[in-house]
């Protein structure tokens, strides 16, 4: 056998061979079935996993956008915009996130619709225009003429309804809310094809809420703002009935005082009218020695100083000069008198302004007894301890004159047969305390009890008007003033007049 030969195998030698080779084949090919299954489930894993990411991310995508239409309409309604703006821009934006065609606004009463100027449609790609077609035909269709508010969002799927931009609508998704006045307001969501499911209508349902919180809340504010109109009118009105009420009360005041400031006026007006006619006599005395004087120089040419003082002596001139100052004098003092009642009177009867300042006690109490002076004049005497002392309270002078003014006429009233009027006082660091006592009639329990009420009066018809105390009562109210009284049948009465020191305040 040559070296070149190969060696032949026989039979057995082949299949043992042929049988490894088997073998190695089936493992192999067990080897990829193990991998082409381990491949599958692995992309089968990887497809589920896209799967799964790609609905989280459009849950995500939905959330997001769910959430972003919440926060703008919550923005909206939490503004500083007026109603109609807010109620425009979510609409506009309830259009957007349904991804709607139209958007509407209808506001409604009995049944109708009002046009004002709200009334337009909202095209997803248009902005707000008017399509008053729209408007008709979605009032038909709309159940306007029901005044049951709803509390959700309504879906109604309708057939070909057609729109004047050309489009067949097939859905409308509504709700409505409560206005002012009777009147109700429409949101409306129109759409070409069928997209407001369950999960979206809870969205909208949210943004509704809001909605109508922020509804309420502006209602809630303007009916507030309108009562607070209301109330400030009625103050203004109470403010003035009160002003009108104190002035007219003064003017009863000074009714009642008339016949003795008229008194008061008259007598010096008398002695100078009397005076005058005195001054008239001596200045036709000046002239007649004008006139003799004149003669006498003129017939002789000369004035010798025997004439002159004849002619003096023959009038008494020297007597009338000096009584000619003295009768001025009295005339000037006596228009002095007139011009201080005239200024007491006008203080008393201005009405002023209510602004409160210092003011000196004994100054308030001086001028309310020169103009009540006629009323104590002959059987009363006036014992005022406070004219010298410098007591000083924050008030309005007119206005605290005319409550002195008030008590002193009922004092004079209560002590008709004569007797003493007593102003004094008493202090503290916190008030001051001015008494007003006169020996009168004093009152009873029950009198004391009503004294302050209006329009109670002891004095008969026609002679007072039962206001004076209750409107004294309302201003010392208004200056943080207290009042309380004593008194006792047949011993005479105190008023005490409690207000706070300057320093307090």
């Amino acid at each position: 056998m040559s070296s070149t030969d190969k060696p032949v195998l026989d039979l057995d030698e082949l299949e043992k061979r042929v049988a490894v080779l088997e073998r190695k084949i089936s493992r192999e090919k067990k080897a990829r079935n193990i991998a082409e299954n381990k491949l599958e489930q692995y992309s089968l894993e990887i497809y589920q996993t896209n799967e799964s990411l790609k609905e989280a991310l459009a849950s995500s995508t939905k959330k997001q956008k769910e959430l972003e239409y919440l926060g703008r309409a919550s923005s909206y309604v939490g503004s500083e915009m007026k109603l109609n703006e807010i109620i425009d821009n979510v609409i506009e934006l309830t259009g957007r996130f349904c991804e709607a065609d139209f958007g509407l606004y209808l506001v409604i009463k009995k049944g109708n619709i009002i046009q004002e100027g709200l009334n337009k449609v909202c095209c997803l790609n248009g902005g707000w225009q008017d399509d008053a077609v729209l408007i008709e035909a979605i009032g038909k269709l709309l159940p306007l003429e029901n005044t049951e508010l709803l509390n959700s969002w309504n879906v109604l799927d309708i057939d070909c309804f057609p729109s004047n931009a050309g489009q067949a609508l097939k859905q409308v998704c509504y709700t409505n809310f409560a206005l002012a006045g009777g009147k109700v307001g429409w949101l409306a969501i129109l759409n070409s094809h069928s997209v407001v499911e369950p999960g979206v209508l809870s969205v909208l349902n949210t943004a509704r809420e809001h909605l109508l919180s922020g509804i309420s809340r502006r209602l809630t504010d303007l009916r507030i703002l309108k009562r607070n109109l209301q109330l400030q009118e009625s103050l203004e009105k109470l403010e003035k009935a009160r002003k009108q009420l104190i002035q007219s009360e003064k003017m009863a005041s000074l009714g009642q005082l008339a016949a003795g400031v008229a008194h008061e006026i008259n007598n010096p007006v008398a002695f100078i009218r009397s005076n005058m006619e005195v001054l008239q006599d001596y200045l036709k005395d000046y002239k007649l020695l004008h006139e003799d004087l004149k003669k006498i120089t003129y017939s002789s040419k000369t004035l010798s100083t025997e004439v002159f003082k004849e002619a003096f002596e023959k009038i008494d001139i020297d007597y009338i000069d000096e009584d000619s100052v003295e009768l001025l004098q009295s005339n000037i003092e006596g228009l002095i008198r007139v011009k201080d009642i005239v200024d007491n009177l006008k203080s008393f009867s201005h009405s002023g302004s209510e602004e409160l300042t210092p003011i000196s006690i004994a100054e308030c109490v001086e001028a309310a007894l020169k103009v009540t002076g006629n009323a104590f004049k002959y059987e009363h005497q006036i014992d005022n301890q406070v004219s010298e002392l410098n007591l000083t309270v924050l008030g309005n002078l007119g206005q605290l004159q005319q409550v002195f003014v008030n008590l002193f006429v009922n004092a004079a009233y209560a002590m008709e047969g004569g007797g003493t009027l007593i102003i004094s006082h008493s202090s503290s660091e916190e008030k001051v305390v001015i008494h007003i006592t006169d020996t009168g009639q004093g009152m009873d329990e029950e009198t004391v009890s009503q004294l302050f009420t209006p329009f109670f009066t002891t004095k008969p018809v026609g002679v007072g008007t039962g206001l004076g105390l209750s409107v004294s009562y309302a201003i010392l109210e208004a200056h943080d003033a207290q009042v309380s009284v004593d008194s006792e049948v047949g011993v005479g009465t105190t008023f005490n007049l409690s207000f706070p020191t300057i320093t307090q305040l």
